[in-house]
């Protein structure tokens, strides 16, 4: 489990570390408007690419998982599940094209969006539920770096200068999509995947439509954003708060990976009556993603204007008091993560996320339309804040009912005294050195020093545990 988490964090952040890297130069080179063109025509693609999914990969990682042991049902399962996605994909597509041509708006888009709708046909034959049920990691991990390579020599060859937005959206699709179009050749070692018109949709439409409401309702408290923001200001307001936002969107996702790959090996102790292995897995999970996220979620808030500074530049340092919100938000959306994937949907109580979803959906678009007007990149923030703290209220309060996290008060805190370690870092240093490279590279360094310093006097047994992988993994490659 430890393994394929970190194997599904390093796959995770291979597609948020490409834009980590290039975005400084995109923002650079295309400047703040044309940043907000392309992040605000993804977000109307985004939709779509949700419409196009359904609520299909969740789904089918919960119950494959089930039927992973026996080949033949398990090609028949895998069938089933792309041949519903085959169907939603195409009814994605002209769902799209209509909305580009009626609307005025979107036209003057339609080459962008164009090329970021391959993102659809990319995510269709990338099967990568069956990867996660399978839990090969490694090939995805490996399949991702490369591609991702290729795509970085694409991005610093044709984007040039302010106009080759175009390009740089492409080079975007084919970093996060690109690598997929090999997945369905290579799936055949685990399963014979065809289209076939025996969809079992009795079976199998309705629990996949609860998940694609839950999720429709969860894209747009995330994406509505962007698009509220394009529609009621202009683009260099997008350009903002994108460059907040996207450095969020690493450590979420990043996060987020080593949660969801529990998923299939949760539902298969349940469905086997594990209940102890379940516990046992459920809590060890809790206990790695918390020591991991807060030093993070601290890190990050005493470190905005410096990640602003180094990704954007200083025409983007409006977005520093926008990032420290949302890395409050982190806290919330982790935990909403962690109680969807490790207890309610291995629980199979997608309603729950449904509901939880569709409020936390609701309450964020009533009050992007008061509050982004008014506080601008800021408001945006402040809405996915309080859309991920309902979020997370909601799941956690039905998921006691599941399960009850036992952990020592000792490992809380020793989380909360290396974090007061890290604060304190940040805040000598500053006093100390002015230089800014070294500044940064000193509080970096030395905050990760002390809060292994503050987890080794505490004997935190996550962080030991996580440590000690790490080391071993190091140590066989020397």
């Amino acid at each position: 489990m430890g393994e394929n988490a970190i194997l599904n964090g390093l796959k995770a952040a291979l597609s948020v570390i490409f834009p980590l890297i290039t975005y400084p130069y995109a923002l650079r080179v295309l400047q703040v408007e044309n940043i907000g063109k392309v992040d605000f025509s993804n977000s109307i693609i985004n939709y779509f690419v949700l419409l196009a999914g359904l609520g299909i990969s969740t789904y089918a990682i919960r119950e494959g998982a089930i039927v992973r042991d026996s080949k033949e049902r398990f090609s028949e399962f895998c069938s089933q599940i792309f041949s519903i996605n085959v169907i939603s994909t195409i009814i994605s597509y002209i769902a799209l094209g209509v909305t580009v041509l009626i609307s005025s708006k979107l036209k003057s888009y339609g080459l962008i969006i164009s090329v970021q709708s391959i993102t659809l046909l990319g995510n269709l034959l990338g099967v990568l539920w069956l990867y996660s049920i399978v839990e090969d990691y490694r090939y995805i991990a490996v399949r991702s770096l490369v591609v991702h390579i290729i795509a970085l020599i694409l991005m610093f060859i044709f984007v040039r200068n302010k106009n080759d937005y175009v390009y740089y959206a492409g080079t975007s699709v084919i970093a996060n999509a690109g690598a997929n179009f090999f997945n369905i050749i290579h799936s055949k070692k685990y399963a014979k995947i065809r289209f076939t018109t025996r969809m079992n949709l009795k079976k199998h439409f309705v629990p996949i439509m609860i998940i694609f409401a839950s999720n429709v309702s969860s894209t747009i408290y995330v994406n509505s954003d962007k698009t509220i923001l394009g529609y009621l200001l202009n683009d260099y307001y997008v350009g903002l708060y994108s460059s907040a936002v996207n450095i969020y969107t690493v450590l979420k996702i990043c996060m987020m990976a080593i949660i969801q790959v529990s998923l299939p090996r949760l539902t298969n102790y349940l469905a086997n009556n594990k209940l102890k292995n379940y516990n046992k897995s459920a809590t060890d999970i809790f206990k790695m993603f918390t020591v991991v996220l807060f030093p993070i979620v601290v890190g990050l808030f005493a470190l905005a204007d410096d990640a602003i500074l180094i990704v954007g530049g200083s025409n983007y340092l409006p977005a520093t008091s926008t990032l420290r919100i949302l890395s409050i938000s982190l806290i919330f959306s982790i935990f909403a993560t962690y109680y969807t994937n490790a207890v309610l949907l291995p629980y199979k109580k997608e309603k729950i996320v449904l509901a939880a979803s569709v409020c936390s959906a609701l309450l964020n678009i009533a009050v992007n339309f008061w509050i982004i007007p008014i506080f601008k990149q800021d408001g945006a923030a402040m809405t996915t804040l309080l859309a991920e703290l309902v979020m997370f209220l909601i799941q956690y309060l039905y998921s006691r009912k599941f399960i009850r996290i036992q952990i020592p008060l000792l490992f809380f805190v020793s989380i909360f005294a290396g974090c007061c370690g890290i604060l304190a870092v940040t805040v000598i240093t500053d006093l100390i050195i002015s230089v800014f490279i070294i500044n940064l590279v000193v509080k970096i360094a030395f905050s990760i020093i002390i809060y292994g310093i503050f987890m080794v006097l505490f004997k935190n047994d996550a962080a030991l545990y996580i440590a000690q992988k790490y080391l071993h993994k190091f140590s066989k490659k020397g």
